[in-house]
């Protein structure tokens, strides 16, 4: 009987810390950034959205054509401006990072 408390009571502590460090790791890995594409049409606008949605880390993504910028929020963990830089490449577009756009505080 000692022993299935012990047993319980290790098994929530470890569930607890886990999803403790779940939550602070999703917080710090995201990163909104803008770029400046060398887009020129509406047929640019839907080849990027179409290929770029689909890079590794992307999780929401806002294309302004008349500006052309394009807004990417993505986890850092899985990819950087570097790498998005190269996809844009890849598409035939120029791409730079115009602004990154401060992470919006969790803290309580």
């Amino acid at each position: 009987m000692k022993t299935k408390h012990l047993l319980i009571t290790f098994v929530a502590i470890f569930v607890l810390a886990t999803n403790l460090n779940a939550q602070s790791g999703k917080s710090n890995s995201k990163k909104t950034v803008v770029f400046d594409v060398s887009m020129h049409c509406e047929s640019c606008q839907k080849k990027i959205e179409k290929n770029i949605a689909f890079e590794k880390g992307v999780k929401d993504m806002a294309v302004k054509l008349e500006d052309k910028t394009i807004t990417i929020k993505f986890d850092t963990l899985k990819t950087n401006e570097n790498k998005l830089i190269s996809a844009f490449n890849k598409l035939g577009y120029e791409a730079k990072v115009v602004e990154t756009v401060p992470a919006k505080s969790t803290a309580k």
